[in-house]
Protein backbone atom coordinates (compact mmCIF):
# COMPACT_ATOMS: atom_id res chain seq x y z
CA UNK A 1 0.00 0.00 0.00
CA UNK A 2 1.34 3.72 -0.72
CA UNK A 3 2.34 6.15 1.71
CA UNK A 4 0.85 9.33 1.08
CA UNK A 5 2.19 12.43 3.44
CA UNK A 6 2.26 16.21 3.02
CA UNK A 7 5.82 17.65 3.61
CA UNK A 8 4.50 21.08 3.15
CA UNK A 9 2.62 23.31 0.89
CA UNK A 10 1.72 21.66 -2.27
CA UNK A 11 4.16 19.14 -2.00
CA UNK A 12 2.61 15.75 -1.60
CA UNK A 13 5.21 13.08 -1.00
CA UNK A 14 4.59 9.24 -2.17
CA UNK A 15 6.08 6.18 -1.09
CA UNK A 16 5.58 3.12 -2.47
CA UNK A 17 7.36 -0.07 -0.92
CA UNK A 18 6.58 -3.73 -2.18
CA UNK A 19 7.87 -7.23 -2.14
CA UNK A 20 9.71 -7.69 -5.33
CA UNK A 21 9.63 -4.76 -6.69
CA UNK A 22 12.11 -1.31 -6.42
CA UNK A 23 11.18 0.86 -3.55
CA UNK A 24 9.38 4.37 -5.27
CA UNK A 25 9.43 7.44 -4.34
CA UNK A 26 7.57 10.72 -6.04
CA UNK A 27 6.64 14.35 -5.32
CA UNK A 28 3.62 15.99 -6.49
CA UNK A 29 1.95 19.22 -5.99
CA UNK A 30 -1.54 18.10 -5.11
CA UNK A 31 -2.89 15.03 -3.02
CA UNK A 32 -4.90 14.10 -5.94
CA UNK A 33 -1.90 13.64 -8.36
CA UNK A 34 0.04 12.00 -5.78
CA UNK A 35 -2.82 8.99 -5.44
CA UNK A 36 -3.68 8.91 -8.84
CA UNK A 37 0.15 7.73 -9.81
CA UNK A 38 0.25 5.35 -6.66
CA UNK A 39 -2.83 3.90 -7.88
CA UNK A 40 -1.29 3.62 -11.73
CA UNK A 41 2.18 2.32 -10.33
CA UNK A 42 0.61 -0.23 -7.71
CA UNK A 43 -1.28 -1.33 -10.99
CA UNK A 44 1.46 -1.58 -13.25
CA UNK A 45 3.04 -3.62 -10.58
CA UNK A 46 -0.13 -6.22 -9.92
CA UNK A 47 0.28 -6.70 -13.89
CA UNK A 48 3.72 -7.14 -13.89
CA UNK A 49 4.03 -4.13 -16.19
CA UNK A 50 6.20 -1.42 -14.32
CA UNK A 51 9.24 -0.09 -15.64
CA UNK A 52 11.52 1.85 -12.82
CA UNK A 53 11.45 5.92 -14.13
CA UNK A 54 13.46 7.05 -10.93
CA UNK A 55 16.50 8.16 -13.12
CA UNK A 56 13.92 9.66 -15.47
CA UNK A 57 12.99 11.67 -12.78
CA UNK A 58 15.96 12.37 -10.85
CA UNK A 59 18.07 13.33 -14.40
CA UNK A 60 18.22 16.54 -15.73
CA UNK A 61 18.69 17.15 -19.86
CA UNK A 62 21.78 19.09 -18.87
CA UNK A 63 22.83 15.70 -16.55
CA UNK A 64 22.49 13.59 -19.72
CA UNK A 65 24.30 15.85 -22.09
CA UNK A 66 27.38 15.81 -19.97
CA UNK A 67 27.07 12.20 -19.74
CA UNK A 68 26.99 12.16 -23.40
CA UNK A 69 29.72 13.94 -24.10
CA UNK A 70 32.20 11.86 -21.58
CA UNK A 71 30.82 8.57 -22.63
CA UNK A 72 30.42 8.79 -26.63
CA UNK A 73 31.81 12.02 -27.38
CA UNK A 74 35.05 12.01 -26.24
CA UNK A 75 35.80 8.68 -27.51
CA UNK A 76 34.88 9.41 -31.24
CA UNK A 77 37.83 8.57 -33.60
CA UNK A 78 37.74 11.64 -35.27
CA UNK A 79 39.13 14.86 -33.34
CA UNK A 80 36.79 16.69 -36.21
CA UNK A 81 33.71 14.86 -34.85
CA UNK A 82 34.74 15.38 -31.49
CA UNK A 83 34.95 18.93 -31.42
CA UNK A 84 31.96 19.58 -33.64
CA UNK A 85 29.69 17.78 -31.30
CA UNK A 86 31.36 18.76 -27.85
CA UNK A 87 30.47 22.57 -29.33
CA UNK A 88 27.02 21.74 -30.85
CA UNK A 89 26.17 20.02 -27.40
CA UNK A 90 27.85 22.76 -25.07
CA UNK A 91 26.15 25.68 -26.90
CA UNK A 92 22.50 24.19 -26.83
CA UNK A 93 22.93 24.02 -22.96
CA UNK A 94 24.32 27.44 -22.60
CA UNK A 95 21.72 28.91 -24.99
CA UNK A 96 18.62 26.68 -23.94
CA UNK A 97 19.62 26.56 -19.88
CA UNK A 98 15.94 26.40 -18.62
CA UNK A 99 15.35 23.25 -20.94
CA UNK A 100 17.87 21.75 -19.95
CA UNK A 101 17.43 21.83 -16.27
CA UNK A 102 13.90 19.72 -17.09
CA UNK A 103 14.03 16.03 -15.56
CA UNK A 104 13.94 13.65 -18.52
CA UNK A 105 10.52 12.27 -17.40
CA UNK A 106 9.21 15.98 -18.11
CA UNK A 107 10.48 16.44 -21.43
CA UNK A 108 7.78 16.33 -24.04
CA UNK A 109 7.53 16.82 -27.99
CA UNK A 110 6.63 20.17 -28.22
CA UNK A 111 9.64 21.49 -25.74
CA UNK A 112 11.45 20.28 -29.05
CA UNK A 113 8.78 21.54 -31.82
CA UNK A 114 9.32 24.79 -29.96
CA UNK A 115 12.92 25.06 -30.11
CA UNK A 116 12.97 24.06 -33.31
CA UNK A 117 10.69 26.44 -34.90
CA UNK A 118 12.90 29.03 -32.84
CA UNK A 119 16.40 27.94 -34.18
CA UNK A 120 14.85 28.21 -37.55
CA UNK A 121 13.80 32.19 -37.58
CA UNK A 122 17.60 32.40 -35.61
CA UNK A 123 20.44 34.62 -37.98
CA UNK A 124 23.96 33.70 -37.53
CA UNK A 125 26.83 36.62 -38.80
CA UNK A 126 29.09 35.37 -41.65
CA UNK A 127 32.19 37.61 -42.35
CA UNK A 128 34.20 40.30 -40.80
CA UNK A 129 34.03 43.59 -40.64
CA UNK A 130 32.35 45.20 -43.82
CA UNK A 131 31.66 41.75 -45.40
CA UNK A 132 29.09 40.47 -42.19
CA UNK A 133 26.18 38.87 -43.72
CA UNK A 134 23.30 37.99 -41.28
CA UNK A 135 22.02 34.66 -42.58
CA UNK A 136 19.19 33.02 -40.82
CA UNK A 137 20.11 29.07 -39.49
CA UNK A 138 19.91 26.21 -42.13
CA UNK A 139 17.48 23.67 -42.05
CA UNK A 140 20.23 21.11 -42.23
CA UNK A 141 21.87 22.35 -39.29
CA UNK A 142 18.76 22.15 -37.16
CA UNK A 143 18.16 18.70 -38.25
CA UNK A 144 21.29 17.75 -37.63
CA UNK A 145 20.46 19.05 -33.93
CA UNK A 146 17.24 17.35 -33.24
CA UNK A 147 19.09 14.50 -34.37
CA UNK A 148 21.81 14.75 -31.93
CA UNK A 149 19.56 15.50 -29.12
CA UNK A 150 17.59 12.40 -30.19
CA UNK A 151 21.21 10.37 -29.78
CA UNK A 152 21.96 11.89 -26.30
CA UNK A 153 18.84 10.52 -24.79
CA UNK A 154 18.59 7.39 -26.72
CA UNK A 155 22.17 6.63 -25.20
CA UNK A 156 20.38 6.22 -21.94
CA UNK A 157 17.11 5.50 -22.25
CA UNK A 158 16.72 2.09 -21.29
CA UNK A 159 18.63 3.00 -17.78
CA UNK A 160 15.95 5.81 -17.55
CA UNK A 161 13.41 3.51 -18.11
CA UNK A 162 11.25 5.52 -20.99
CA UNK A 163 9.63 4.01 -23.64
CA UNK A 164 9.27 6.65 -25.96
CA UNK A 165 12.04 8.92 -27.09
CA UNK A 166 10.49 12.89 -27.41
CA UNK A 167 12.90 13.83 -29.60
CA UNK A 168 11.58 11.16 -31.61
CA UNK A 169 11.31 12.12 -35.76
CA UNK A 170 7.49 10.77 -35.95
CA UNK A 171 6.43 13.56 -33.35
CA UNK A 172 8.83 16.06 -33.99
CA UNK A 173 9.31 16.75 -37.55
CA UNK A 174 12.58 18.17 -39.09
CA UNK A 175 12.80 20.52 -41.25
CA UNK A 176 12.92 19.57 -44.74
CA UNK A 177 16.22 19.92 -46.10
CA UNK A 178 16.95 20.96 -49.76
CA UNK A 179 20.47 20.13 -50.09
CA UNK A 180 20.96 18.20 -53.03
CA UNK A 181 23.81 19.55 -55.37
CA UNK A 182 23.89 19.47 -59.14
CA UNK A 183 27.25 21.30 -60.17
CA UNK A 184 29.12 19.43 -62.86
CA UNK A 185 31.98 21.18 -64.98
CA UNK A 186 32.24 20.95 -68.55
CA UNK A 187 35.70 19.48 -69.67
CA UNK A 188 36.53 23.32 -70.34
CA UNK A 189 35.98 24.67 -67.14
CA UNK A 190 38.00 21.36 -65.11
CA UNK A 191 40.82 22.44 -67.14
CA UNK A 192 41.08 25.99 -66.42
CA UNK A 193 40.25 24.62 -62.54
CA UNK A 194 43.37 21.89 -62.92
CA UNK A 195 45.68 24.75 -64.42
CA UNK A 196 45.05 27.06 -61.81
CA UNK A 197 45.60 24.29 -59.20
CA UNK A 198 49.22 23.94 -61.21
CA UNK A 199 49.67 27.80 -60.98
CA UNK A 200 49.46 27.32 -57.09
CA UNK A 201 52.34 27.89 -54.55
CA UNK A 202 51.02 25.02 -53.13
CA UNK A 203 52.76 21.97 -55.41
CA UNK A 204 50.44 19.45 -53.68
CA UNK A 205 47.38 20.98 -54.79
CA UNK A 206 47.19 19.76 -58.23
CA UNK A 207 47.73 15.79 -57.79
CA UNK A 208 45.37 16.22 -54.88
CA UNK A 209 42.67 18.04 -56.41
CA UNK A 210 43.20 15.45 -59.61
CA UNK A 211 43.23 12.50 -57.47
CA UNK A 212 39.99 13.51 -55.66
CA UNK A 213 38.39 13.33 -59.42
CA UNK A 214 40.14 10.36 -60.17
CA UNK A 215 38.65 8.44 -56.89
CA UNK A 216 35.81 10.24 -55.95
CA UNK A 217 37.97 10.41 -52.23
CA UNK A 218 36.62 12.40 -49.64
CA UNK A 219 38.86 15.38 -48.26
CA UNK A 220 39.54 13.54 -45.26
CA UNK A 221 40.20 10.18 -46.46
CA UNK A 222 43.12 11.84 -49.29
CA UNK A 223 44.68 13.83 -46.68
CA UNK A 224 45.17 10.36 -44.08
CA UNK A 225 46.38 8.57 -47.12
CA UNK A 226 49.69 6.71 -45.81
CA UNK A 227 52.23 5.37 -48.73
CA UNK A 228 51.76 1.75 -46.75
CA UNK A 229 47.68 1.96 -48.20
CA UNK A 230 48.63 2.42 -51.06
CA UNK A 231 48.87 -0.90 -53.76
CA UNK A 232 50.17 0.30 -57.47
CA UNK A 233 50.78 -2.84 -58.98
CA UNK A 234 47.23 -4.00 -58.01
CA UNK A 235 45.53 -0.42 -58.25
CA UNK A 236 43.98 -0.60 -55.02
CA UNK A 237 43.79 1.95 -51.92
CA UNK A 238 43.05 1.72 -48.62
CA UNK A 239 40.79 4.63 -47.18
CA UNK A 240 41.23 4.52 -43.49
CA UNK A 241 38.38 6.58 -40.79
CA UNK A 242 35.40 6.15 -43.66
CA UNK A 243 32.47 8.33 -42.78
CA UNK A 244 30.08 6.29 -40.90
CA UNK A 245 26.28 8.13 -39.97
CA UNK A 246 25.03 4.80 -38.83
CA UNK A 247 27.21 4.04 -36.57
CA UNK A 248 29.37 6.78 -35.88
CA UNK A 249 31.62 5.27 -32.91
CA UNK A 250 32.79 2.46 -35.84
CA UNK A 251 35.78 2.96 -37.40
CA UNK A 252 35.65 1.74 -40.88
CA UNK A 253 38.37 1.07 -43.58
CA UNK A 254 37.42 0.66 -46.77
CA UNK A 255 39.64 -0.40 -49.88
CA UNK A 256 38.75 1.26 -53.38
CA UNK A 257 40.14 1.05 -56.56
CA UNK A 258 42.48 3.45 -58.76
CA UNK A 259 42.31 4.53 -62.68
CA UNK A 260 45.53 4.10 -63.94
CA UNK A 261 45.66 7.91 -63.85
CA UNK A 262 45.56 7.87 -60.48
CA UNK A 263 48.26 5.39 -60.37
CA UNK A 264 50.07 7.97 -62.54
CA UNK A 265 49.76 10.26 -60.33
CA UNK A 266 50.52 8.61 -56.87
CA UNK A 267 54.20 7.14 -58.77
CA UNK A 268 55.09 11.01 -59.47
CA UNK A 269 55.15 12.23 -56.16
CA UNK A 270 57.89 12.47 -53.79
CA UNK A 271 57.96 9.83 -50.86
CA UNK A 272 58.88 12.46 -48.22
CA UNK A 273 56.56 11.68 -45.75
CA UNK A 274 54.83 8.59 -44.68
CA UNK A 275 51.34 10.15 -45.75
CA UNK A 276 51.24 10.94 -49.04
CA UNK A 277 49.83 14.18 -49.28
CA UNK A 278 51.86 15.91 -45.77
CA UNK A 279 49.68 19.22 -45.71
CA UNK A 280 46.77 20.20 -43.58
CA UNK A 281 42.44 20.08 -44.15
CA UNK A 282 43.25 24.14 -43.46
CA UNK A 283 46.15 24.68 -46.20
CA UNK A 284 44.43 22.36 -48.19
CA UNK A 285 41.07 24.34 -48.06
CA UNK A 286 42.63 28.18 -48.72
CA UNK A 287 44.92 26.75 -51.65
CA UNK A 288 41.80 25.25 -53.47
CA UNK A 289 39.66 28.12 -52.71
CA UNK A 290 42.40 30.92 -54.38
CA UNK A 291 42.65 28.73 -57.62
CA UNK A 292 38.92 28.04 -57.89
CA UNK A 293 38.47 31.84 -58.02
CA UNK A 294 41.19 32.59 -60.31
CA UNK A 295 39.56 30.01 -62.67
CA UNK A 296 36.04 31.59 -61.85
CA UNK A 297 34.61 28.42 -60.48
CA UNK A 298 33.62 29.76 -57.01
CA UNK A 299 30.31 27.92 -57.32
CA UNK A 300 32.42 24.57 -57.53
CA UNK A 301 33.44 23.09 -54.01
CA UNK A 302 36.00 20.20 -53.07
CA UNK A 303 33.31 18.11 -52.56
CA UNK A 304 31.92 18.26 -55.49
CA UNK A 305 34.66 15.80 -57.35
CA UNK A 306 33.02 13.29 -55.29
CA UNK A 307 29.35 14.15 -57.14
CA UNK A 308 31.47 14.30 -60.68
CA UNK A 309 32.94 10.62 -60.18
CA UNK A 310 30.05 9.12 -58.90
CA UNK A 311 27.94 10.61 -62.06
CA UNK A 312 31.03 9.22 -64.34
CA UNK A 313 30.56 5.92 -63.08
CA UNK A 314 27.02 5.43 -63.95
CA UNK A 315 27.70 7.40 -67.00
CA UNK A 316 30.44 5.01 -67.90
CA UNK A 317 27.72 2.07 -67.43
CA UNK A 318 28.55 0.99 -63.42
CA UNK A 319 26.20 -0.40 -61.83
CA UNK A 320 24.54 0.27 -58.36
CA UNK A 321 26.76 -2.32 -56.25
CA UNK A 322 29.68 -1.34 -58.38
CA UNK A 323 29.79 2.14 -57.42
CA UNK A 324 28.95 1.57 -53.58
CA UNK A 325 31.71 -0.51 -53.77
CA UNK A 326 34.54 2.36 -55.01
CA UNK A 327 32.54 5.13 -53.01
CA UNK A 328 31.95 3.15 -50.02
CA UNK A 329 28.33 3.84 -49.46
CA UNK A 330 26.03 1.93 -47.21
CA UNK A 331 23.24 3.32 -48.64
CA UNK A 332 21.85 3.61 -52.41
CA UNK A 333 20.06 6.65 -51.15
CA UNK A 334 23.23 8.38 -50.20
CA UNK A 335 24.37 7.37 -53.86
CA UNK A 336 21.64 8.68 -55.88
CA UNK A 337 22.13 12.06 -53.89
CA UNK A 338 25.63 12.08 -55.74
CA UNK A 339 24.20 11.12 -58.81
CA UNK A 340 23.62 14.13 -61.07
CA UNK A 341 23.87 12.93 -64.86
CA UNK A 342 24.60 15.00 -67.99
CA UNK A 343 22.24 16.41 -70.65
CA UNK A 344 24.75 15.10 -73.11
CA UNK A 345 24.82 12.02 -71.91
CA UNK A 346 21.24 11.42 -71.42
CA UNK A 347 21.39 12.93 -75.18
CA UNK A 348 23.60 10.36 -75.84
CA UNK A 349 21.29 7.96 -74.40
CA UNK A 350 18.31 8.82 -76.31
CA UNK A 351 19.54 8.58 -79.33
CA UNK A 352 20.70 5.13 -78.95
CA UNK A 353 16.87 4.45 -78.79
Amino acid sequence: MATIREKSRAQWHVQIRRRGWPFQNATFRTRKEAQAWARKTESEMDRGLFIDQTAARETTLADLIRAYIEGVTNNRHSENARVSERLRLERFMRTEAELCSYYIINLRPEHFEAYRDKRLKQTVNRGKNSSVISKTIAPSTVKRELNLLKRVIDYRRRWLGIQINPVNAQDVKRPTVQDERDVRLTTEQRELLMRACLEARNALLAPFVELAFETGARRGNLLRLEWTDMNLVQRTALLRGMKNSRNPDKIINHTIGLTPRAVEILEALPRTDKRIFPMTGNAMRKAFNRAREKAGLTHFRFHDTRHERISSLFESGWAMPQVMAQSGHRDPKSVMRYTNLSGNYLAKELAKL
